[in-house]
């Protein structure tokens, strides 16, 4: 008989928290949005001006020296191919007739 309440309390417990928690997450969601948007609109976000700042061009960006216009500098020039590679090193093709 101990056994059969204590399954009934444990369950009756499942579908309260079951409950509680379809009607108040919502509710929570709904508040913390709000405050985010709130944080947003006054400008607050992240510790910057506003929610969509970056450091624009012309400013020094990690120690980088600004360059006169027309001037690129290319960073990483990709190796080039083997002229071997491909088709040239798969080997011998033959040409087959199909028999039917």
């Amino acid at each position: 008989m101990e056994f059969l309440k204590v399954v009934v309390i444990l369950v009756a417990c499942y579908y309260a928290f079951k409950l509680s928690v379809r009607l108040l997450l919502p509710f929570a969601m709904k508040k913390m949005a709000e405050k985010i948007m709130k944080k947003a609109q006054q400008g607050n976000f992240n510790g910057q001006s506003g929610p969509f700042q970056y450091q624009g061009f012309g400013q020094q960006q990690n120690g980088r020296q600004d360059r006169a216009d027309g001037k690129v500098k290319v960073a990483y020039v990709p190796p080039k191919e083997d002229p071997r590679s491909g088709q040239a090193t798969a080997g011998e093709f033959v040409d087959f007739e199909e028999v039917k």
